[in-house]
């Protein structure tokens, strides 16, 4: 049974987190399903396989694998997407209060506020890949790589990649062959795992992807070479797509022969935690605090009058209601007391609201959200000054550790991202003059600059550097380089305009007699009066 079904974490941090919890009972049970001797698991979600067997000769571990992943494993990243999309399970399964009580149980979606800050200030600039070696020829197989990427959508998968990572710790890339041509597409780890070698490089050996239809594990083994479909009836597992003519080999369409896993995990750091996992215990209490709020809000509109001193006929409680209006005095005939000293009055009856004990804790609970995550609160009062306003070293400063977080993302991305590469230059274009370690990877952050004040830094480096070290300074260009090469071209462009109007110009000045500068000579020549007894040359 699925564990958002049937139980509510008495700590939902520390089931969510990589690794075991530390209240086993928070497994619901799991602790009856077993690995295969031949399998471990580490501390960060992490399957090893023996680096000495064959995966082939031992399907069953498939199995082993697949239904623990799916009945453990999974569980927490269906928890973590629920979390995500606004299903906060421990304000949702809440007992419910009593006497009817007001009851808000309000959902304050930070996770997916977090996730999307940060994904935007990660991926909202797609990383730029280069090839760069002393050859000649890395501009044309920039050109093909940046086509290649282009036509699969690179900016779309790599983002969506990058956002799996953050909601779950780690995502997963499946590169394919299509007539020939590789592709790639984003696969959830809640279906979809990677095996590595127990070895101490931890070399990926194979990956799972599986469905669980009618309630069965169906497992897909993906290895270097080709996938298998399997199946497990009575006991025994038989590879479902094999070959007719060959039954240990499976069909030519699921063959292909790779240098390296087409499954390539993506984590967002080595202990393989989500983005929100080590603060949904804060989360969890701000959705309570506010939900009590909202009940307070609701208990001041369900106040109850109270009414002292005086015994009240049905017409007067109906002229309370329809007129808005008490007029209370001292009567023995109506009163319930013969007690002259008690004075009639009335007031309602409401709880102490404790606002400012809530808001307190609703700043600091907030605060420390970001301030744990390492993502920026771009909501916060002083963000939203104009960045023109705010020095560049005050910008860098506040987005400070969401820059670190983004950087030590960056490294696992970039190592994701050649393994892909090695994919293709080795085994599909098959070029040998390309290699995966001249690849360069550069990674554009969404962050707000103070434009003048670069401008003006630049403008002050006028002579001290060379103008591509100076046009790097500015975050407006991309590429120095080409900024420099396109204005020395502007300029060439320019000269040839001005050359023909400048010939023009001269020819017309000669044949006026008028006097001309000889730009190259450098001297001035003087036209012939044409009248005799007159020299040629200057009068004095």
């Amino acid at each position: 049974m699925d564990i958002a079904q049937q139980f509510s974490a008495a700590n939902n941090q520390d089931f969510l987190l990589s690794g075991r919890p530390l209240r086993i009972e928070d497994y619901a049970g799991s602790e009856e399903i077993k690995l295969s001797q031949n399998v471990s698991l580490t501390d960060d979600d992490v399957f090893l396989y023996s680096a000495d067997l064959n995966i082939l000769d031992h399907l069953d571990d498939v199995f082993s694998i697949a239904t623990y992943h799916n009945q453990v494993i999974a569980q927490k990243y269906r928890m973590k997407r629920d979390y995500y999309k606004g299903r906060h399970y421990d304000i949702i399964h809440r007992e419910k209060k009593p006497l009817n009580k007001p009851d808000s149980r309000l959902v304050i979606n930070l996770p997916k506020k977090l996730v999307n800050t940060f994904n935007g200030y990660f991926s909202g600039d797609p990383v730029s890949i280069k090839h760069q070696t002393d050859g000649s020829g890395d501009d044309d197989w920039n050109d093909k790589i940046q086509a290649w990427l282009t036509e699969c959508d690179y900016s779309d998968v790599f983002s969506e990649w990058a956002k799996q990572a953050d909601i779950y710790g780690r995502s997963y890339l499946y590169a394919y062959l299509v007539e020939g041509n590789l592709n790639f597409t984003v696969s959830s780890p809640r279906d979809t795992i990677v095996v590595y070698d127990d070895t101490v490089m931890h070399n990926p050996l194979f990956g799972i992807r599986y469905s669980t239809g009618d309630g069965e594990i169906i497992p897909t083994l993906i290895t270097k070479n080709a996938n298998y479909v399997l199946e497990k009836k009575d006991g025994t597992v038989s590879v479902t797509n094999a070959d007719v003519a060959n039954p240990r080999a499976v069909r030519k369409s699921d063959m292909y022969k790779f240098s390296q896993l087409p499954l390539i995990e993506f984590a967002e750091d080595d202990e393989r935690t989500g983005i929100f996992d080590d603060v949904i215990s804060l989360i969890d209490a701000i959705d309570s605090v506010l939900s009590a709020k909202t009940n307070d809000i609701s208990s001041f509109a369900d106040a109850y009058l109270v009414i002292k001193g005086v015994k009240l006929s049905e017409e007067q409680l109906r002229e309370i209601q329809d007129n808005r209006l008490i007029n209370l005095y001292l009567s023995k005939k109506a009163s319930f007391t013969n007690d002259t000293s008690i004075q009639p009055s009335a007031e309602f009856m409401t709880p102490d609201s404790n606002d400012e004990t809530q808001e307190n804790f609703l700043n600091r609970a907030i605060d420390l959200v970001y301030q744990i995550s390492q993502v920026v609160n771009l909501n916060d009062s002083s963000m939203g000054m104009s960045a023109q306003a705010i020095s560049g070293v005050a910008l860098l400063q506040r987005y400070q550790p969401m820059q670190a977080k983004a950087r030590t993302k960056a490294l696992k991305m970039d190592k994701a991202l050649r393994q892909l590469f090695g994919i293709l230059f080795n085994d599909v274009w098959r070029e040998s003059s390309l290699k995966v370690s001249d690849l360069a990877f550069d990674h554009k952050r969404s962050i707000p600059h103070n434009l003048a004040e670069e401008a003006d830094i630049v403008q002050k480096m006028n002579g001290q550097v060379d103008d591509v070290t100076k046009l790097g300074l500015f975050s407006g260009i991309d590429n120095p380089e080409k900024a420099v090469q396109r204005l020395k071209d502007q300029e060439a462009e320019e000269a040839d305009l001005v050359a023909p109007q400048l010939q023009s110009y001269l020819s017309d000045q000669k044949k006026g007699g008028g006097v001309v500068d000889n730009p190259a000579a450098g001297t001035e020549s003087y036209p012939a009066t044409g009248q005799s007894g007159q020299s040629n040359g200057p009068t004095k």
